[in-house]
């Protein structure tokens, strides 16, 4: 839980930066009351209340299309797992969809 939020939304990415400055990635599950429950995706191991920082993107998960990432192994966050290069994307997606009923 972040206290002292302002402008967060719903999914949002949030990076946590710890003490040593390692980030990891998380997103925004619940906002509200000046505070965010943030979902961090690379483990909570080692993070502290007092030492930890957390920055909010301002932007949701994309992942690059394009066809290079045809036959391509991805982790849960799009990263490479198959020891290649990040493809060069075309364009980004959001991971989430459209809605299926805009109107």
């Amino acid at each position: 839980i972040v206290d002292d939020v302002e402008n967060a939304a719903f999914d949002e990415l949030v990076e946590v930066e710890t003490k040593d400055g390692e980030r990891r990635l998380g997103k925004v599950l619940e906002v509200g009351n000046g505070k965010a429950i943030v979902q961090v995706f690379e483990g909570t191991t080692g993070l502290s209340i007092a030492a930890t920082n957390a920055k909010f993107v301002g932007k949701v998960m994309e992942m690059p299309v394009s066809r290079e990432v045809l036959g391509r192994v991805f982790d849960g966050l799009g990263r490479p797992k198959d020891g290649l290069p990040d493809p060069i994307a075309d364009k980004f997606i959001d991971i989430n969809g459209e809605p299926m009923n805009p109107e």
